[in-house]
């Protein structure tokens, strides 16, 4: 993988996204995980990666940046604070990367990797596998989904005022069954972007879209996948990390 200061033409992107605010765990991207700061297993799959051709942090925290660049992260510039807000978009940072790169480096990646620091237990396996399936079917974006925990097709709409009840999905039982249906006649292709890796071509970024309209999917073992939102998620993502590792 070569550096963003070499001469390669880096055309295949990864970019860790890593504010300093975090509301729910405070300096979240530094929490530790099994003695090591969060961030560190995103810049790790990155750097397993063979499709790759480069990888960057941004962030808005000279901190983060400094721990990140500890672990061979390449930090080239310090997100403005505007694209770093609560409710900034994936957008803006993306498109704030790729305006830095044209004009300080000369780049001008075709395909973006978004690898967010709450994702640790993706591997570069999981990165190229996404990589791959975008260079193989020429598709406008990919994404990793797993199985979900919960089968949307049991799941409601609830009206707060009136308590009422609508199915969220209903299915061709719905009449008979309602959504007590057995498994075994459920559709069985529903899945959970669970966030690991996803990635799209920078044409449609430019564009202003997160995604072109030809999206295809990766899919996951459901135990990589871990929403980090509160302190004990930590512990469970360490727990994770020691399962996976043991395979």
């Amino acid at each position: 993988m070569s550096t963003l200061t070499s001469k390669h033409s880096v055309k295949i992107l990864g970019i860790i996204p890593a504010r300093g605010g975090s509301k729910s765990i405070p300096r979240k991207n530094l929490a530790p995980v099994l003695g090591k700061p969060l961030i560190s297993y995103s810049i790790r799959s990155a750097q397993q990666s063979k499709l790759l051709d480069a990888f960057l942090v941004s962030t808005d925290d000279a901190e983060i940046a400094e721990v990140a660049r500890s672990f061979g992260a390449d930090v080239p510039f310090l997100r403005p604070k505007e694209f770093s807000r609560d409710d900034s978009p994936d957008l803006e940072f993306m498109c704030h990367a790729l305006d830095w790169l044209q004009v300080m480096r000369g780049f001008a990646p075709e395909i973006i990797v978004n690898l967010r620091p709450t994702g640790p237990l993706r591997t570069g396996e999981d990165i190229d596998r996404v990589i791959k399936l975008m260079l193989d079917t020429g598709c406008d974006s990919a994404r990793t989904v797993s199985l979900p925990a919960q089968n949307p097709f049991k799941m409601w709409r609830v009206n707060a005022a009136s308590a009422r009840m609508d199915p969220l999905l209903p299915t061709e039982h719905f009449a008979v069954l309602g959504t007590d249906v057995p498994r075994q006649l459920l559709p069985q292709n529903v899945y959970w972007q669970n966030g690991l890796v996803d990635a799209t071509r920078a044409q449609f970024i430019r564009a202003g879209k997160i995604y072109g309209p030809d999206m295809r999917g990766v899919v996951t073992d459901p135990r990589k996948s871990i929403d980090i939102d509160e302190p004990e998620d930590l512990m469970l993502t360490g727990e994770r990390l020691r399962e996976i590792d043991a395979l």
